[in-house]
């Protein structure tokens, strides 16, 4: 694995002209690193993060119901005289008020009952809060897979990179065998120039893997919060880490347990039920306590009014029933009980969409180490029987059209036992997305 750093490396570094800055020197990351990167530097989880907070601020919001609500009010200004008719409209007379008005007062009230909405509020809040924070969760679950789709795509290409290279050298050797053969009559030219369009063709390769690595590196730049052009090389022990064996049983337990829609789902019923609750209380009346002060002048309660300040107070208790919550109320029942099933049947369904998606990715984990295995033992008889062949040609026991489509052969087999290996460690990510541990 050491060999297989300093090979990235020089990789990268061989890429960097074409594609990077050459001043950027290239990172070595660890994907869990990367994860910590995304975590703190993603838009997208700011965004969910920034939702999460307005659901707590909302809940500070819905604990002010339990306040008392307190008003003042300061007038001053110009008071006209009081017009006098009898009940009759016969006489009319003027009478003359002080014109300078000074009013100042205060009203204080609080509700002390109101059939438990400010309660169930606060409790609707809260749960929309948790609501928020499972999202974030699913988010950033989201954004890990991402990022492990693109580190691992990197990966993939280096190692692309290195076969298409290795397999140069080989073609490049081959080729100063077969030009030996030529100066002795043995071969034709044809050979010499087939194999030098392979060589070619391997070389182009090269610089479309360059070109990839460059794409995809920048891709996961922007993730990251990174500067676009930095080059990254990748952990080179990431293949060999042990992954336990677990039964589909265990999978679904801990799905059940820890999979942030499934308890999205869960939170989103109680927050029907919640609602219900709030709707059922507008059945209720509202008591309320209640206190005011009034400071003013002139008095205006005596014929003829009185230049003078007055203060008077009153507090007592306020019972307020809204007559309309009597036929209004069943219909926003109604809806409320329907938001409740929807919200059951959603949990069900979510349920099932896990129970799928664990099957599903624990099935690709399993196929994905079976490839391994069977890619692994091509590759064995791919090289083996290259060996076999290209020792027949130059005994001039095969024609060069069997080396090459041996060499296809071992190229394709290198290239499959390397995108097997990779297609592992991603589908283990996906199955612990899957089961909420990402």
């Amino acid at each position: 694995m050491k060999a297989l750093t300093k090979i990235i490396l020089v990789i990268m570094i061989l890429a960097g002209p074409a594609s990077f800055s050459q001043e950027a020197q290239p990172r070595v990351l660890t994907l869990q690193h990367a994860f910590e990167l995304a975590e703190q530097n993603s838009e997208q989880l700011k965004i969910s993060g920034q939702n999460t907070e307005l659901a707590k601020q909302k809940i500070e919001l819905a604990k002010l119901g339990h306040l008392p609500n307190i008003s003042t009010s300061l007038n001053y200004g110009y008071l006209s005289n009081s017009q006098i008719w009898e009940p009759s409209f016969n006489k009319h007379i003027t009478a003359p008020v002080p014109h300078n008005l000074t009013q100042f007062s205060v009203q204080a009230s609080e509700t002390i009952f109101r059939g438990g909405e400010i309660a169930n509020n606060i409790k609707k809040a809260s749960l929309e809060e948790q609501v928020a924070l499972l999202n974030q969760d699913k988010n950033g679950e989201d954004i890990k897979l991402l990022v492990a789709a693109k580190y691992l795509d990197i990966y993939k290409f280096i190692i692309q990179r290195q076969v298409f290279e290795n397999n140069t050298k080989l073609a490049k050797e081959r080729l100063k065998n077969i030009l030996h053969l030529q100066q002795q009559g043995l071969v034709t030219n044809n050979d010499v120039l087939r194999t030098q369009l392979i060589i070619s063709d391997y070389e182009l390769a090269i610089r479309k893997t360059d070109d990839n690595i460059a794409i995809l590196t920048q891709q996961l730049n922007v993730v990251l919060g990174l500067s676009l052009n930095e080059p990254l090389i990748p952990d080179t022990t990431l293949l060999t880490l042990p992954y336990k064996n677990v039964t589909i049983t265990q999978l679904m337990a801990t799905s059940y347990a820890n999979n942030r829609e499934l308890k999205t789902a869960a939170k989103e019923i109680e927050i029907a039920e919640t609602n219900l609750k709030i709707i059922r209380a507008e059945r209720s009346p509202e008591i309320s306590l209640f206190a005011s002060n009034n400071f003013q002048r002139p008095y205006t309660n005596s014929i003829p009014a009185r230049d003078i300040y007055y203060n008077i107070w009153l507090a007592g208790v306020s019972i307020k029933y809204n007559l309309s919550s009597i036929y209004q109320s069943p219909r926003k029942m109604k809806a409320g009980r329907i938001q409740v099933e929807q919200s059951q049947a959603k949990e069900t369904l979510q349920k099932q969409n896990v129970e799928v998606s664990v099957n599903a990715a624990y099935i690709k984990y399993k196929e994905a180490k079976d490839e391994l295995d069977t890619y692994t033992n091509d590759l064995h008889s791919a090289e083996e029987n290259y060996r076999i062949v290209e020792k027949k040609y130059f005994n001039q026991l095969a024609l060069l059209t069997d080396i090459i489509d041996a060499a296809n052969t071992k190229i394709e087999a290198e290239l499959k036992v390397s995108n097997a290996q990779i297609n592992i460690v991603y589908t283990h990510y996906q199955l612990q997305k899957s089961i909420g541990l990402l």
